[in-house]
């Protein structure tokens, strides 16, 4: 069975482009990304060795004032930070299911309204949950036995530790991947979805494969892209803004008046972009010789 992957990128700039509330839903179901800083931190009674922090502050010209100065504070700011991060993911188990019935009802003929996908992606929150919660536990599983096959096995293992891990986590995203659709599209339970999951997959394990490069080399292409704009627009702006005010905490703020409203835009554009090619995938899979339905209508007016 081959599938049209050209028609279905097309597509999916099609819709990313014209429907641009789904921006919203997707830049929480898949545009967001998150930053590990890996702090060394030294613990001293109820102290909290910052040392570090003020030398790396002091050499950015920033006020060491801001550093948390003791154990109490750098824990509100470690439960903050807690807090903004299960925010988002509220965001993502409602975003998620909405962008997909966006997508479903966009490319198959249906009738689509913001409202109605954030009502819908709201009804789905919980299984959405449980779902997650499972991929979650399967990945865990998966990362455990390749540390432990690696940490005891000799280190010749890994030449095939990591090509099987490698293996058995494409099986996992398409499996759940696929799942997630099938759960919106035909109002599935968390295990009836899971088993047309695996059960597609097996039946495409070459669509998919494929699917998977193209996913990959897509994401390259874009990071690529918004780096080479982000270095050729922002660098000279951050350079200027340095230059006249010699102040780290003016360029700060700059990055954040300018650069947040474009990040939020790609996030949206981008998450919007990669979920509506998965779900078109799923559908293709599904309904193999469906002829694509045209476009719903375009977006010209308020976001409704």
């Amino acid at each position: 069975m081959g599938i049209d992957f050209g028609k279905l990128i097309q597509r999916s700039f099609e819709i990313a482009w014209r429907f641009k509330t789904l921006w919203i839903f997707g830049l929480f179901a898949g545009g967001m990304e998150a930053f590990n800083f890996d702090w060394t931190k030294k613990v001293n009674h109820d102290q909290v060795d910052m040392s570090f922090a003020y030398d790396w502050f002091e050499r950015l010209n920033l006020p060491t004032d801001l550093v948390p100065p003791d154990l109490a504070v750098f824990g509100a700011i470690i439960l903050w930070a807690l807090a903004l991060g299960l925010l988002f993911f509220i965001c993502y188990l409602i975003a998620q299911p909405a962008i997909i019935d966006g997508v479903n009802k966009v490319t198959r003929g249906g009738q689509y309204s913001f409202g109605t996908s954030f009502s819908r992606g709201a009804d789905f929150f919980w299984r959405f949950f449980g779902i997650t919660l499972v991929e979650i536990f399967v990945a865990i599983v998966v990362l455990a036995v390749v540390v432990v096959l690696a940490v005891v096995l000799t280190p010749f293992s890994l030449l095939l530790t990591v090509p099987c891990a490698l293996v058995v986590f494409f099986f996992v995203y398409h499996t759940f991947g696929l799942a997630e659709v099938a759960m919106v599209a035909r109002n599935n339970q968390i295990a009836d979805a899971i088993t047309e999951g695996w059960d597609l997959l097996m039946r495409n394990k070459a669509n998919c494969f494929i699917m998977t490069l193209i996913l990959i080399g897509l994401a390259i292409g874009f990071f690529i892209v918004v780096s080479l704009v982000t270095l050729v627009f922002y660098l000279p702006i951050n350079l200027l803004v340095l230059g006249v005010t010699q102040n780290l905490v003016a360029v700060l703020l700059m990055a954040v008046f300018i650069g947040l409203p474009v990040a939020v835009v790609v996030g949206g554009y981008t998450g919007t972009f990669f979920n509506a090619l998965y779900v078109q995938f799923y559908f293709r899979l599904v309904e193999p010789l469906q002829p694509a339905a045209a476009l719903a209508g375009s977006e010209t007016g308020p976001m409704v």
